[in-house]
């Protein structure tokens, strides 16, 4: 059986996997995100039959040799590789999570919403990928024998992303939650400053019309008595707003 890989073609084309039967021959292209910020996703292609296995890796994703005695063997060794390290990687995922959700519990950190959606994007795109490649064994399932664990620990793949987009739906909705929550308060706040403030705009607005018959204004002691009133109504409204628990 003759194995070969080709480094020099451009795939510019692909953008999910695939794989499907044409002329005697097995062809797929493959989408592969990165796990990195600092990388793009990448693609490659194949091609087998009876006698050969065609691998066109021009982004050079497989730093190992792929082996196998029969093609079906090297397209599922292929298919392993692609997979080998994505549990740890969403394990990590997950423990970002957990840490954002500290933060929000704490409150402490910032830029919840940005990190939250970089998350859901992350993995919905991870989601999308191991529902392509599900999508893909259960074809070559239909030619050779052989793909069931690794159909499996797709499945266990598919799962975990799906809990974790589940997980980030929640963080979210809890920091969507405490954003209303403190904007309620800034509202309660500014509700029971304006009831405070209320009766004595009445009484400056009232004692502020200076009419000759006004019995306090020629009163010595007029000022003082105005303003003892209005701090005796101020102690009067908060002792009530703390009875009722406002603040």
């Amino acid at each position: 059986m003759k194995i070969e890989v080709i480094n020099e073609k451009r795939l510019n084309h692909i953008h999910y996997c695939r794989i499907h039967k044409e002329n005697n021959q097995l062809s797929g292209s493959f989408w592969v995100p990165s796990k990195s910020k600092s990388k793009n996703k990448k693609m490659f292609s194949i091609e087998l039959n009876d006698s050969d296995f065609l691998v066109c890796d021009p982004e050079h994703i497989f730093k190992q040799k792929i082996s196998g005695n029969k093609p079906s063997e090297c397209i599922l060794n292929l298919m392993n590789i692609l997979i080998q390290e994505d549990m740890e990687f969403l394990q990590k995922l997950e423990m970002k999570l957990e840490r954002i959700e500290d933060q929000l519990m704490s409150h402490t950190g910032s830029h919840y919403e940005s990190q939250i959606f970089e998350m859901r994007k992350t993995i919905s795109t991870f989601d999308s990928y191991y529902d392509q490649m599900i999508e893909v064994v259960q074809n070559l399932q239909e030619f050779y024998k052989g793909f069931e664990t690794l159909e499996k620990r797709l499945t266990r793949l598919s799962n975990v992303t799906d809990r974790l987009a589940e997980y980030s739906i929640q963080l979210r909705e809890m920091h969507q939650t405490q954003v209303e929550m403190r904007q309620n308060q800034i509202m309660q706040f500014l509700t029971i400053v304006t009831t405070i403030f209320m009766p004595l705009t009445l009484i400056t607005g009232w004692y502020g019309m200076n009419f000759k018959a006004m019995p306090e204004l020629d009163t010595s002691y007029g000022y003082f008595i105005v303003m003892v009133v209005c701090i005796l109504i101020i102690i009067l409204e908060v002792i009530y707003f703390k009875k009722k628990k406002w603040f």
